[in-house]
């Protein structure tokens, strides 16, 4: 087992599949900040809030971390 920070990302407080794991925070922080920034997608009529955040795991040492 090695210590990744994998980026969850939610649409309008529902989890998105897929999931990076990267090997800091910083970058991390990075993506998280540039997604979350993003204007509110619109679906349909309805627009949706797209947030994502960064969180610290255990991650097996097989697992490819950015």
């Amino acid at each position: 087992m090695k210590v990744a920070f994998a980026i969850l990302c939610f649409l309008d407080g529902f989890p998105q599949n897929g999931q990076a794991f990267f090997s800091n925070m910083h970058n991390c922080l990075y993506f998280s900040e540039f997604l979350s920034k993003q204007k509110s997608v619109k679906i349909g009529n309805e627009e949706k809030l797209y947030q994502c955040y960064c969180k610290l795991v255990n991650v097996n040492k097989d697992v490819r971390l950015y």
